[in-house]
């Protein structure tokens, strides 16, 4: 070796950096002080380009001399006697099947170990079935070259089918007697793991420690020295390997769609390979009367895009052929069948079901509780709160068995303190909360849940509209149910937007229960549905709605006419004005056999600005003297105060501007009283158009600003658009050109993204406007 360095005119430290060797122990294995191992002799043959010469010389003539006489490790006397055969280089890994895509995480895998200096570990993290043992494998396999001591593999059997997990001191003993022959299976556990480090220390191969159930079982087996590589696989989150020891950790998630589909093709392809000789072409993927990838597509959904599923339905479509696909994606689309279909006959351990079985297994039994009941809740995503109400603990103990059930890859946290369970798993959670838990237990989550939301959502309507609004008589919170009240108009919205799909899951989850929370749910929600611009989702909450009035023999008119009224804004959002106007007149005679006299002046509103939209003002008008004149009896001051708004917006529409400031400085007045900012911001936009049209910009001026203030608070955005269209109307008018450009290119980039029509007005506005004149 020193003689075949100096040819070259390497110094030991550049031969020692190239194979990762300590100088110091290249310098005893040149002195003869050292015996050279097999992988370092052909590490050198690799660096210096010898073709084998090194390694060859140690397998012909065995290893050399050591001073006085001693031959090898073991200070056996060198007589002359035969070399013991060279151990063959460890190839343990097992055969797995292939891997398709991951390039982000094996982008992420080169950039560590191209910065690593000494032994490297990768902790890969992920779902049972999503292919963590298959990226492993398959990632050893590609530094293999870098590695030239070889491959060790260790199932630590954290999830295996029976008996108990491997301690470390048994994969140390499994591991020593594949480096060679030692002591260690004869020493203490702690002096086995040691000894293997010292063994690894020395060496350079990968070391693939698979299925780990904490970091304790991983830690001691990993060398302080060295050059190795340690992978370990888990359905656990190993952060302590990241913090302790410097570990680079992947969590593996389910496939992108496009990869998905195209492993099912390149599966299907492969499987479907004629016999060498043949002649014959492949088995084209799927075909008939639908696109073939729109079939793939469908069956990768269905198997929520893990690795483990789509092989499975790959080797179903192989062996049933081709023509077989629309059929299995119609099988995994009929509920409560999918972990059925996605096993193969005789082969029970690869069955999905079997593998989420054995995660399931392992939980302590609070976390398996947590896991089954959330199957419950209605929607796709679970906060803190739900998930509390729905297993009917504190919040503290929900978000620690959310925390806890995150770490074990059983959720994923999709945003802080929101929580997805994958659709599989979901699927097997519910099978196990049907057989687990009474029918009265799985009764009280549920309506422990449903009532939490409407409780909850009945608190963000209190800061949308303001105190004193139009309320329904709902049941209280049941026990163990902990609605959440808001601080502000922004959290309420913000909590709306987080919610609004569950909040139409709990609609038809109430419905499907008989529920009244089915009808109640969405009239509690209609105007942020109305004011974000969420017509669609109002329109089907309003269906929703008003089929379970319909259903429910006891809900009487009331229930029939709040699902008329959210039917009604959703069809007004739409600019279907004349539908909207038939759910109108059917509410208020809802309303008026309900004997609801407060929620009659409601839909007279709402009906007076459906006819302001349409040109009709004199009929809107009457409608909302109406509207007062119920207000008044009633002695709702909240509503006399929306009707006041009304009346005010009536004289500006017939150009009245000086009779609507009256109105609609009382209206200000009352709710600033009742809380609402929305409505204090709408009422100033209104209050600075009167100024406007009576020909006071200054106070106009200021009237927009006040409601864009306010609509700024509140995160309102069709307000604020409307407030800087109309302020732009009144920059115009005064000839301030750029201040009125600056303010309707806003508005209309506003209105642009919530698909409002009145973009299309300051379109035609910003063109008409003179061109800028340069600086």
């Amino acid at each position: 070796m020193r003689t075949l360095r100096l040819e070259r005119g390497w110094s030991l430290s550049r031969l020692s950096e190239m194979v990762h060797y300590s100088k110091g122990y290249l310098s005893r294995v040149e002195n003869g002080t050292r015996v050279p191992s097999l992988e370092l002799a052909r590490l050198c043959d690799d660096t210096m380009g010898t073709d084998g010469e090194l390694a060859q010389l140690l397998t012909t003539t065995g290893p050399p001399e050591a001073p006085g006489g001693a031959r090898g490790a073991d200070g056996a006397e060198g007589s002359g006697a035969p070399a013991p055969p060279a151990r063959p280089v460890p190839a343990q890994l097992p055969a797995v099947g292939r891997m398709w895509g991951r390039h982000g995480e094996l982008a992420r895998v080169e950039a560590f170990l191209a910065r690593q200096r000494g032994p490297a570990v990768i902790a890969l993290d992920g779902i049972g079935g999503v292919g963590k043992t298959t990226f492993a494998v398959s990632l050893a396999r590609g530094l293999s070259a870098s590695y030239p001591g070889g491959a060790l593999f260790a199932d630590l059997q954290a999830h295996g089918p029976a008996g108990p997990r491997t301690v470390p001191g048994d994969v140390a003993a499994g591991l020593l007697r594949t480096l060679g022959p030692t002591a260690g299976a004869s020493v203490d556990p702690a002096e086995r793991t040691a000894l293997l480090r010292s063994a690894l220390a020395e060496r350079r191969v990968i070391v693939l420690l698979d299925d780990a159930d904490s970091v304790a079982q991983v830690a001691p087996l990993l060398p302080a020295a060295g050059n190795s590589l340690f992978l370990v696989t888990s359905r656990r989150r190993m952060t302590a390997l990241s913090v302790l020891h410097g570990a680079l950790r992947l969590s593996l998630d389910p496939l992108p769609t496009d990869e998905a589909v195209l492993l099912l093709r390149r599966e299907l392809g492969r499987r479907a390979a004629p016999a060498a000789g043949t002649g014959q072409a492949p088995a084209e993927p799927p075909t008939g009367s639908e696109d073939p990838d729109e079939v793939l597509a469908v069956i990768a959904r269905r198997c929520a895009y893990l690795p483990l599923a789509l092989q499975i339905a790959a080797e179903r479509m192989a062996a049933q052929g081709p023509s077989s696909a629309p059929a299995l994606a119609a099988e995994l689309g009929r509920a409560g069948t999918r972990l059925d279909a996605l096993a193969l006959p005789g082969e029970a351990g690869t069955a999905v079901r079997s593998v989420f079985a054995l995660s399931y297994r392992r939980l302590p039994v609070e976390q398996a509780r947590a896991l089954r009941l959330l199957a419950l809740h209605p929607g796709s995503v679970a906060g803190v709160g739900a998930t509390a109400a729905l297993l009917g603990d504190a919040p503290g103990t929900a978000a620690r068995l959310l925390g806890e059930l995150h770490a074990a890859h059983l959720v994923a946290e999709v945003a802080p303190g929101r929580y997805r369970m994958h659709d599989l798993l979901r699927e097997y959670a519910r099978e196990r909360v049907e057989a687990e838990e009474t029918a009265a237990a799985r009764t009280a989550a549920v309506t422990r849940t449903l009532a939490w939301y409407l409780h909850t959502a009945e608190a963000a309507g209190d800061q949308l509209l303001g105190e004193g609004r139009h309320r329904l008589p709902v049941d209280p919170p049941p026990e163990r149910c902990e609605p959440l009240r808001f601080a502000s108009t922004a959290d309420a919205l913000e909590w709306y937007e987080s919610e609004r799909v569950n909040l139409l899951a709990c609609a038809r989850a109430a419905r499907a229960a008989g529920s009244p929370v089915a009808w109640q749910l969405p009239y509690t929600q209609w105007a942020f549905l109305f004011l974000r611009h969420h017509h669609v989702d109002q329109l089907n909450a309003g269906l929703v709605a008003r089929r379970a009035a319909e259903e429910d023999p006891d809900a009487g008119p009331l229930a029939e006419a709040c699902a008329e009224v959210v039917l009604a804004g959703a069809r007004a959002g739409l600019r279907e004005h004349q539908a909207a106007d038939g759910h109108y007149r059917r509410a208020l005679e809802l309303f008026a056999d309900a004997g609801d006299r407060v929620g009659e002046g409601g839909a007279l509103l709402g009906y007076a600005m459906s006819c302001v939209r349409q040109g009709r003002t004199a009929e809107a008008a009457g409608h909302v003297d109406r509207a007062m004149e119920l207000f008044t009896a009633t002695g709702s001051t909240w509503g006399s105060a929306c009707a006041l708004a009304g009346i005010g917006e009536a004289h500006l529409v017939r150009g009245n501007p000086d009779a609507a400031l009256a109105p609609l400085s009382l209206a200000l007045e009352l709710h600033r009283a009742h809380g609402s900012l929305w409505m204090q911001a709408s009422t100033w936009t209104l209050t600075g158009t009167a100024h406007r049209e009576r020909g006071d910009h200054a106070n106009a001026e200021d009237c927009y600003r006040r409601a864009l203030e306010l609509h700024g608070r509140t995160g309102m955005r069709a307000g604020t658009a409307h407030a800087l269209h109309q302020l732009g109307v009144c920059l115009a008018a005064q000839g301030a050109i750029p201040r009125a450009r600056r303010a309707w290119l806003t508005a209309w980039t506003l209105y642009d993204d919530l698909g409002d029509p009145r973009a299309q007005d300051l379109r035609v506005r910003l063109t008409a406007l003179p061109p800028c004149r340069p600086a």
